[in-house]
């Protein structure tokens, strides 16, 4: 009887450790996916955070980027209009963009719509480079316009004097080198703002260095007109010693 009393007692014992043990795998089986899918959703959340972020700040720059383009008053028409819809379109890709990510549910996803930040849009990259390569293109062709219809007076002013019996042999070397430099300047105004106007980001993309030495050619067009003016003031100063 005492056997059979301490075997019940043993076995209902071991039931409910048995019991007891399959509780506590289960809560500890139902607790791991929980805790994985929590770190999860603080992976998406971080990425989406730091994405809106950054969409934020390209918007601000963009905003900016705008109003400079339509307060530049020597871009041409065309190009300020081009500017102008890249802007605008890039700026509603991003607002678009910003709404995908953020209802965003995975890591996967979301990190792809942060790449497409830089990718798809590469506003620091190409869009805000290009407005100042062609807008710097295009006040250099204001200027070299000027200089080749004051090259045009001047000539006829010089060939007046030399008509006159004046010996206009040096400045009409000033104004050959004139004429020279405006040349050399417009070929390079005009080739930036015509090959940069029409870059988007798969160009940059595909090749980072497509807007390589643009900057240095715009320098070297500015330092030709900068010789030309310099050549336009010995010119002017030289006629009237004659």
């Amino acid at each position: 009887m005492r056997i059979t009393t301490h075997l019940i007692r043993t076995l209902t014992a071991s039931a409910a450790l048995t019991a007891l043990m399959a509780m506590t795998i289960g809560g500890v089986a139902n607790a791991a996916p929980a805790a994985k899918t929590a770190a999860q959703d603080e992976r998406v959340q971080a990425i989406i955070t730091k994405g809106d972020q950054e969409i934020a700040r390209r918007l601000s720059t963009l905003n900016t980027l705008s109003n400079k383009i339509n307060a530049a008053v020597k871009l041409s028409a065309g190009d300020k209009a081009a500017l102008s819809t890249e802007v605008s379109t890039t700026v509603t890709g991003l607002n678009t963009l910003k709404t995908k990510l953020d209802a965003e549910t995975t890591v996967e996803a979301a990190r792809a719509d942060a790449q497409d930040i830089l990718t798809s849009y590469r506003v620091y990259a190409l869009v805000v480079p290009k407005v100042a390569l062609v807008k710097v293109a295009d006040d250099q062709q204001v200027l070299e316009t000027k200089l080749t219809t004051l090259a045009q007076k001047l000539q006829t002013r010089l060939a007046t004097k030399k008509q006159a019996g004046k010996d206009t042999s040096v400045l009409q070397a000033k104004l050959d080198d004139l004429t020279a430099k405006v040349t050399a300047a417009q070929a390079i105004s005009a080739n930036i703002e015509t090959s940069v106007i029409g870059l988007e980001p798969n160009d940059y993309n595909a090749n980072h260095a497509v807007l390589g030495g643009d900057n240095d050619q715009l320098k070297t067009a500015r330092v030709d007109l900068q010789t030309a003016r310099s050549d336009a003031q010995a010119i002017v100063t030289g006629l009237k010693k004659l």
